[in-house]
């Protein structure tokens, strides 16, 4: 079966999930955030075979995620600047999980600053001003990369909003 692709879609989430979609990525991204670093440390950790990690390796070496690098007779995995850029991702994904999917006995990990060893709060979305935003405060534009088809887009979902707010629905 052939993979399907979304890196020619107009949507940022579409292109990312293309990267981060499976979860074996995601997993692999988590334990390089976390310190794992060898072949071997990622299979015994996440329980996965050869084949499979090796293909999402590369996958992840190819979008420039993660760099393969030579260390005395071995090899290392570790992130890139756009790798280590994920770490948002991953503790929102680990903040929701121990909100609306947790364990029975709590969190299994919970993150901190690891100077002042303060928990972290909860990831919210915040514009440049440092308001904090909620889910119907926030609004979309169409950016210097949106297409014609985008731009329809917005307009349509502007229209059934004004006809939401004139009709009280």
């Amino acid at each position: 079966m052939e993979r399907v692709t979304f890196e020619d879609r107009n949507c940022s989430v579409a292109r990312s999930v293309d990267v981060l979609g499976d979860w074996w990525n995601l997993l692999i991204i988590r334990e390089l955030l976390w310190g794992t670093s060898k072949f071997d440390e990622f299979q015994r950790n996440l329980e996965i075979s050869k084949g499979i990690l090796s293909k999402r390796l590369k996958l992840l070496q190819d979008y420039g995620i993660v760099v393969k690098n030579a260390v005395g007779s071995g090899t290392e995995y570790a992130l890139t600047e756009k790798g280590q850029a994920l770490h948002v991702i991953i503790i929102a994904m680990m903040q929701w999980g121990d909100k609306w999917n947790p364990l029975a006995e709590g969190a299994p990990l919970l993150p901190v600053n690891r100077k002042t060893k303060a928990p972290l709060a909860p990831i919210q979305l915040t514009d440049i001003n440092g308001t904090s935003l909620a889910l119907e405060d926030l609004g979309l534009f169409a950016g210097p990369g949106a297409d014609e088809v985008t731009r329809e887009r917005l307009d349509r979902l502007r229209q059934t909003a004004q006809q939401k707010a004139m009709t009280g629905h």
